[in-house]
């Protein structure tokens, strides 16, 4: 460990010799089996703990403080994940609104729609942009002005919050959009 710290290549290869294979166990299990994601984590993990390797002021405890890394890596692709995965809802939700309705009343797309604006409305934790995201979104759709009427809003704060939540998905689609382009080499 501490020729680690001065900087030997032999020791760095001796510690991930040691360390590599429990460390992409924990990464395999945080990516759900996806044994791609997990290398991919473990190679990070271990370039962050090689890079502030000197920052480690007891290099007894290099194990626990390699681990502490991995359970933040982890824990930051998982977060990116759900955050991609709420994005890529809203961004399916909006593309169903823009889409044209065949006034067949497709069953199919209405149960999509549905479970689709379930899974955006889980991440809102503010109750009327729940109810009112519900109503623009859900069956049946709604106006702004029916919405306002229904809930004794005025119709300004109903449109207000639908243009917020709509710019809240675009900066979030922003983001996972430059987090895709910085991941790729």
């Amino acid at each position: 460990m501490r020729q680690a710290q001065t900087g030997h290549a032999r020791a760095f290869d001796q510690l991930f010799e040691r360390f590599q294979r429990a460390v992409t166990a924990y990464c395999l299990a945080a990516s759900h089996g996806d044994r791609d994601r997990a290398l991919d984590l473990t190679q990070e993990i271990f370039i962050r703990s090689f890079r502030n390797i000197t920052d480690l002021a007891e290099p007894e405890r290099f194990e626990g403080w390699l681990f502490s890394i991995a359970a933040n890596q982890c824990r930051s692709m998982a977060s990116s994940d759900q955050r991609r995965a709420r994005v890529l809802d809203a961004v399916a939700l909006g593309a169903e609104e823009g889409s044209v309705h065949d006034g067949l009343g497709d069953k199919g797309r209405r149960e999509r729609r549905i479970a689709l604006i379930q899974r955006v409305l889980a991440a809102i934790e503010d109750p009327t942009l729940k109810t009112v995201i519900t109503m623009k979104y859900g069956e049946p759709e709604h106006t702004t002005r029916e919405i306002a009427a229904r809930l004794a809003l005025p119709h300004g704060t109903v449109t207000n919050k639908l243009m917020r939540f709509r710019a809240a998905i675009k900066r979030d689609l922003l983001a996972a959009l430059l987090e895709v382009e910085e991941e790729i080499p």
